[in-house]
């Protein structure tokens, strides 16, 4: 509901990476990451129409997991972000709404690199790279679940 306010239906799916697709993602990424599953929450609005996808999920900052959830519109780009527990002593102005609008729009074609397409926190910038990271991350498994391959479109 923080990312899809006009959302009246939420469904959650799981999903479950095979290997091959995680190594084919680790190596689009530049770094491997733990998980082997997801879950989506899928947005629902009034007239029963998709909005996006929510995803739930944590990368450690300095010392301590970011617990986040990123939204991800039907045109698979980021919609909003938000951080739901910053465990760090420092660093937490990435909380902010101020730091996180730098995500929107943002798409698997964007790089996200610190102090280039995000604007970096001093004192926080592990916790600035974490969250670079868990964005692209988000973008590229949600083009693997649900974008359509290109020879299905019309």
């Amino acid at each position: 509901a923080k990312i899809f306010p006009q959302a009246v239906r939420f469904e959650r799916e799981v999903h479950f990476l095979p290997p091959a697709a995680k190594v084919e993602l680790v190596e689009e990424l530049g770094r491997a990451f733990a998980e082997d599953s997801l879950a989506v929450d899928l947005a629902y609005g009034k007239d029963g129409a998709l909005l996006g996808y929510a995803i739930v999920l944590e990368e450690v900052g300095k010392f301590r997991p970011i617990t986040f959830i990123v939204g991800v519109d039907r045109h698979f780009a980021v919609c909003g972000a938000a951080v739901l527990v910053y465990r760090e002593s420092r660093g937490g102005q990435v909380r902010q709404p101020r730091f996180l609008r730098q995500y929107m729009g943002k798409d698997l074609g964007d790089p996200i690199r610190i102090n280039r397409d995000i604007i970096n926190i001093s004192g926080a910038t592990l916790s600035v790279r974490s969250l670079n990271f868990g964005v692209r991350k988000v973008l590229a498994l949600a083009d693997y679940f649900y974008r359509a391959p290109e020879s299905a479109m019309p």
